[in-house]
């Protein structure tokens, strides 16, 4: 199936061997346009393949003669695709039209995105309506003619990966956004809570060193929030007093740890404090948002993405 650049690409996603082909090592010529594959539609005058003049395997009486075929196999540009696309979840199928959506308007030709999407319907007919949908193509155009029929091959669920996900949290790191006069018993039982279930902890605030508790401890920061987004984190806690909400309000570095935490998809515990914070972030609780007295579901929910909640953050095709 056909790519941005490769009218011909047998992927989902576009072939991206030819520009590194143009500039490998030990080239001897510099390729000249823009085109690195054929068949193309951009450029009449490109290098194409000649039946005639092309690469032919020498005939040798050894064993019989040897000839250079391809597999009839080949000709199939559409079954595992197809494959692949109705193996996934419903999550990952919106993501893979999203993907091609997201790669094809950056085509400049319309006549390219539009050939893409009559590809996308030998691969699946409701894949190429999304995809059109994405790109504002409001007519579906016709499937090209496919060199041999499309088969149903059985459904493959290992290729999935999120129905893969190994329901652990261990080799995961845990950010715990603190401030000072955060309540030590509520870090320390998240704390608890996490390295229990086998992920690490580190310890997030606006300034490196220690930070003063409300009962006047002082606990080390392992991270400058400026400098360690909410993206480096497989879940996040907020824990933080009144006052530290209000500050951490004005804090853009603040606000981008909630949002991307949330925009991310991620399990998010709060206390009174870190609830502030996400209001004022313009987050909206959800399943996967859970308060510090609730932290034997945090654990579980920080093994996973909070899928139910992404429609309400972005637009999937």
């Amino acid at each position: 199936m056909p790519s941005p650049s490769n009218d011909r690409s047998r992927g989902l996603l576009p072939n991206l061997y030819g520009p590194f082909r143009r500039a490998f090592f030990q080239k001897m010529t510099q390729p000249i346009g823009r085109v690195s594959y054929e068949p193309n539609t951009l450029a009449a005058d490109s290098p194409r393949e000649q039946a005639t003049a092309g690469f032919h395997s020498t005939a040798a009486d050894e064993t019989g003669v040897k000839g250079r075929v391809r597999a009839e196999s080949f000709a199939d540009h559409y079954s595992q695709a197809r494959q692949f696309y109705l193996s996934q979840s419903a999550y990952e199928q919106a993501h893979l039209a999203s993907a091609l959506v997201f790669e094809l308007s950056k085509v400049e030709h319309p006549h390219i995105r539009i050939a893409m999407v009559g590809h996308l319907r030998h691969i699946n007919e409701n894949l190429a309506i999304r995809v059109a949908s994405g790109l504002g193509i409001k007519q579906l155009p016709p499937a090209p003619v496919a060199a041999v029929a499309v088969q149903e091959l059985a459904l493959s669920p290992a290729l999935q990966l999120i129905g893969k996900m190994k329901d652990t949290l261990e080799g995961r790191a845990v950010g715990i956004l603190i401030a000072d006069g955060s309540d030590p018993a509520s870090i320390a039982a998240v704390k608890k809570a996490v390295i229990g279930a086998g992920a690490k902890v580190k310890i997030v605030a606006t300034k490196i060193g220690n930070a003063t508790l409300a009962d006047g401890s002082l606990l080390p920061v392992d991270c400058q929030l400026a400098g360690t987004p909410s993206v480096l984190f497989d879940a996040v806690a907020i824990v933080l007093s009144d006052e530290a909400a209000s500050l951490l309000g004005k804090e853009s570095a603040a606000i981008d740890f909630v949002r991307d935490a949330f925009g991310h998809l991620k399990a998010i515990a709060v206390d009174k404090g870190g609830e502030a914070l996400l209001k004022t972030a313009g987050t909206q609780q959800d399943a996967g948002v859970i308060t510090i007295d609730t932290l034997d579901r945090f654990a579980a929910a920080a093994k996973t993405r909070q899928w139910e909640r992404e429609a309400r953050v972005r637009t999937l095709a």
